[in-house]
């Protein structure tokens, strides 16, 4: 595959995505049960700290380097797209903030910040895309791909200006109704996990040596997510109870692919070097729990907290530290010792702080979900330490391999 032109990752969005991680496990040790059951505007702030400042603050900032290599496409407007970055992160963090001190005011102020670095990327991006939707097929494909889940973000961010506002008295109370339902369902399955099902198709091979086999898997999951986020919206916006079954069924199904696709995946896995598989895996294994935990929401039952929680970081948190482990490293080797380095990161990472680094997370994510559950904030802080701990850890073996890649000599093969 040609890579076009690669502009390198802004350091500082990443350095700002991982603050925010470790932000969210220290937030989650101050946190009462009541500020998830409500949610208080303090468990909203750290829903936000989570999905904006960590989450999507990182996917665009990596997306600058992904979108040209997947579409061959240059991005000519790179640096407009980092001032845009620069927006978005700092209205990201100013929501949290606000969120957190109860302040509407400056709530509407960092939300409409949001969505103008969010507009501000988009036209950086945007002449890049709509070039390669009229080039190859394949490409092509991908690009449309991006407009879709860079269109569900869009609807997110006006989706939250609008709440904002509306805390603040500046918009109709009715866009706190059943608002809310609608923005935490396009942000977190059309944006996020439609993003990270795309990419992780493309990705997962450097990770596990192996391409799924079954190609329809991937094309009906993804007419099935894309009907079921419309009929969630639909549903839960005009309190549809029906639709939001349809919806939350045709969702299942997509899901139930993917997860079909992984296995496959791991089952031919080819690549020896295992930590970013299990994170890989683990990954999966909570999206199907925060499945579960969503159906049993549109049943009624109350486990909402759980289910964003799982959903945001057992799902998509631990698919992106699977692929810092291994598609990361890569990059960092490759920053050391040039384009053509095939340093395996199994050479660069410490095996033993990896895998623990494994066991804290997972510990984490269980301990919250279960702690969320049962109302019991004793156990949600003990999520909170084990949080910070893989953080800890994780960062130190980055660290080393930082360290590690400055003075290795290249290796031959790639694994």
């Amino acid at each position: 595959m040609r890579i076009a032109s690669r502009p390198w990752i802004p350091p500082g969005g990443l350095i700002a995505g991982h603050l925010a991680h470790a932000f969210a496990w220290a937030m989650l040790t101050m946190l009462a049960v009541t500020d998830w059951s409500g949610p208080t505007m303090r468990g909203i702030a750290w829903i936000h700290l989570v999905a904006l400042a960590w989450l999507t603050l990182t996917a665009l900032t990596v997306l600058i380097y992904v979108m040209p290599a997947f579409t061959e496409v240059d991005l000519r407007h790179e640096r407009l797209a980092r001032v845009a970055l620069a927006l978005f992160g700092i209205g990201a963090f100013g929501m949290v903030v606000s969120f957190w001190g109860e302040h509407p005011g400056a709530l509407a102020w960092s939300a409409g910040l949001v969505l103008a670095g969010l507009l501000v990327y988009l036209m950086a991006v945007l002449p890049m895309l709509s070039a390669a939707t009229r080039g190859p097929r394949t490409e092509a494909s991908i690009a449309r791909a991006f407009l879709i889940v860079f269109s569900f973000l869009v609807a997110a961010a006006v989706l939250g200006l609008g709440m904002a506002l509306a805390l603040g008295g500046h918009a109709a109370p009715g866009w706190l109704t059943t608002t809310p339902a609608v923005h935490a369902h396009v942000a977190g399955i059309g944006w996020l996990t439609v993003l990270v099902m795309g990419v992780s198709v493309r990705t997962s091979g450097p990770i596990f040596g192996a391409r799924p086999s079954v190609l329809w898997h991937h094309i009906t999951a993804a007419m099935a997510i894309t009907i079921g986020i419309f009929a969630l919206a639909v549903g839960f916006w005009f309190s549809l109870g029906v639709l939001v079954w349809i919806g939350a069924i045709f969702v299942a199904v997509a899901l139930a692919l993917y997860v079909l696709d992984v296995i496959d995946l791991a089952s031919h896995a080819t690549v020896t070097h295992r930590p970013p598989q299990a994170f890989y895996l683990a990954s999966v294994a909570w999206l199907a729990v925060a499945g579960v935990l969503g159906l049993g929401v549109a049943g009624g039952v109350h486990w909402q907290a759980s289910y964003v929680f799982v959903g945001l970081v057992g799902w998509v948190g631990q698919m992106v530290l699977a692929h810092l482990h291994h598609v990361a490293i890569r990059m960092i080797a490759t920053t050391f010792r040039g384009e053509d380095d095939e340093t395996p990161p199994s050479q660069l990472l410490s095996l033993p702080l990896s895998w623990l680094t494994l066991v804290a997370f997972q510990l984490a994510v269980f301990f919250g979900a279960v702690g969320l559950a049962g109302s019991d904030v004793a156990v949600v802080h003990v999520a909170g330490f084990c949080g910070l701990l893989g953080w800890i850890l994780m960062t130190a073996n980055v660290a080393g391999a930082i360290s590690r890649a400055s003075r290795l000599p290249s290796a031959v093969n790639l694994s």
